[in-house]
């Protein structure tokens, strides 16, 4: 006979996970900046800036930051978890003041003259943060509706008002399905999770209702063809590109799809195209299968986890950053709708890859902490 008591131990951060995440990372680069080369033949100041902008602050910024996160005790962020949801609500609403600007049909972005980035992000992680805290700190009245489905229906609800209004479909599904996994995995009851799909569902509808460019692009999805030269357009031109790269891909920078108007948002959403088409379908799935290494190292994590609030917080993050990764690469190969969801470590977007390396900052410092049993046996 025995008892099994668990104690936690600290020891140094795991290696394993930096690793995939620096290969990610260093991959993303130079995809990037290949990418990018079709812009360089157009607006030689435009690359610069945006070399500036993506390696000075994403890439180089983004690793002191991780590096400065992970020495800091992820308790932490549970102690400022509120103030973190209030303030990435606050900077998303900011969005439709005088500081924010519109793009493309959508007003995502602020201005602070010197710098734009989209708050979108920080909400991503103020949520998860947030919501991590509020399971581990009512676990046991999760089942109640009080502290289970309306406080999780409530500020959500908070949370999401802001990306409908911008719109931002792609960041208001990405948090919603994180969120309500989460919801799920910490022992929500089953009457709860039905009537949140209920709810879900009725605010989907009425969303589209409201949005009709949603509807588009289902349409799109369905026919490919159907608009060639318009709605119908980035997803022909991203399939085209990813065929041209056949087995082995053309090679290193000799994509022709990212020079002039051949596809949209080469550097961006479409980088995964261009990255097929200089790789090929076994770049492709040597991306593809790092992603999932990253992934499962991130679970890994997640499950050795001290607390449960380390625990729903890693498990947020990783999911945060593999369902983007999962829509962006479907969209571009067509096999679900166009997100606008951006390839993680790879798309354009200095706040985006700040961010998420932050994030990961705090999944190292978690990851230095684990639980581990030791069983005690009685001699009778």
């Amino acid at each position: 006979m025995g008892t099994t008591k668990r104690k936690i131990k600290k020891h140094n951060i795991d290696k394993k996970f930096l690793w995939v995440t620096l290969i990610l990372l260093g991959i993303g680069l130079v995809t990037f900046i290949s990418t990018s080369l079709g812009i360089y033949t157009e607006d030689s100041a435009k690359f610069y800036a945006m070399m500036i902008r993506h390696v000075g602050l994403g890439v180089i910024g983004g690793l002191l930051i991780m590096h400065i996160i992970s020495k800091i005790h992820f308790s932490f962020w549970k102690k400022v978890s509120v103030y973190i949801f209030i303030l990435g609500v606050i900077i998303t609403l900011l969005v439709f003041s005088p500081l924010g600007f519109s793009h493309g049909g959508a007003r995502r972005w602020i201005s602070l003259g010197f710098i734009s980035f989209q708050p979108a992000e920080l909400l991503k992680f103020a949520v998860i943060v947030f919501f991590s805290a509020w399971f581990a700190r009512y676990q046991k009245e999760i089942t109640t509706w009080k502290y289970g489905f309306f406080a999780f229906i409530g500020f959500l609800g908070i949370a999401l008002l802001p990306l409908a209004k911008q719109p931002d479909s792609g960041a208001l599904a990405l948090i919603g399905i994180v969120s309500f996994i989460l919801y799920w995995l910490r022992g929500a009851p089953w009457k709860h999770i039905l009537v949140t799909i209920f709810v879900g569902i009725a605010a989907l509808g009425a969303y589209v209702f409201v949005n009709p460019h949603i509807i588009e692009r289902i349409q799109t999805f369905r026919d490919p063809n159907q608009d060639p030269y318009g709605s119908s357009y980035q997803i022909r031109q991203s399939r085209i590109a990813i065929g041209s790269g056949k087995i082995y891909g053309r090679g290193l920078g000799q994509s022709v799809h990212k020079f002039g108007p051949y596809l949209p948002e080469s550097n961006s959403d479409s980088i995964f195209a261009i990255f097929a088409e200089e790789y090929g379908f076994v770049g492709g799935v040597i991306l593809i299968v790092l992603y999932g290494i990253f992934t499962f190292f991130g679970f890994k994590i997640a499950r050795n986890a001290p607390t449960v609030f380390a625990q729903n917080l890693v498990t947020g993050i990783i999911l945060l950053i593999t369902i983007q990764v999962f829509f962006n690469i479907a969209a571009i190969s067509g096999l679900v709708p166009l997100s606008g969801l951006p390839l993680i470590f790879m798309s354009n977007g200095g706040t985006a890859l700040v961010v998420t390396l932050a994030q990961i900052g705090i999944v190292l410092n978690i990851s230095r902490y684990t639980k581990e049993r030791i069983i005690k046996r009685k001699h009778t």
